[in-house]
């Protein structure tokens, strides 16, 4: 079996990961692995590195764990729950504030003309009527708070607390 020349680079570069890994092992860091680590400073290349200033210890007692430091930390505090907020929610930089400048609310005669269109106008000698939304209104009869002023030939005029508004006849 002859091995391709792709296998045998394969093979090459595996060999020199195992004669690098124990010269590792061996000649470059012969103390082994990691140390243990201690509650109160770290330990960099043989130097050690304090973190923060080490709490004072009670005279007699051994180094304590980092799980009990905490909980030691944390039960000399008093902690009011109605202080607390939800870590997930927005701050009041992020949340959105609707806009300063509000539009003004439509006015009630454009609402009423544009969903009240005029459909009919019908004049006899003594009294004229229009047809609006499929209902016939005679002159002085109101409707959603407009009255019925006049009826023209194509128009008709509402009025409501003094302001007119004139209803064109719509095609069709």
């Amino acid at each position: 079996m002859a091995l391709a020349k792709r296998q045998k680079v394969f093979i090459a570069v595996f060999f020199l990961g195992l004669i690098a890994l124990a010269a590792d092992r061996v000649c470059l860091l012969p103390q082994g692995g990691p140390k243990q680590a201690s509650a109160n400073a770290f330990e960099l290349y043989g130097v050690p590195v304090s973190t923060a200033d080490p709490m004072p210890e009670p005279p007699g007692a051994q180094n304590p764990t980092v799980a009990e430091r905490l909980d030691r930390s944390w039960s000399a505090q008093e902690v009011n729950e109605a202080d607390l907020r939800d870590p997930f929610s927005l701050t009041a930089s992020w949340q959105v504030s609707p806009p300063v400048d509000t539009p003004p609310a439509p006015d009630e005669a454009e609402v009423f003309a544009k969903t009240h269109p005029l459909v009919a106008v019908m004049k006899d000698g003594r009294q004229s009527y229009v047809l609006i939304n499929d209902r016939v209104l005679p002159l002085g009869e109101q409707m959603d708070g407009f009255t019925l002023v006049s009826v023209g030939a194509k128009s008709a005029v509402f009025e409501h607390e003094g302001k007119q508004i004139i209803l064109e006849l719509v095609s069709k």
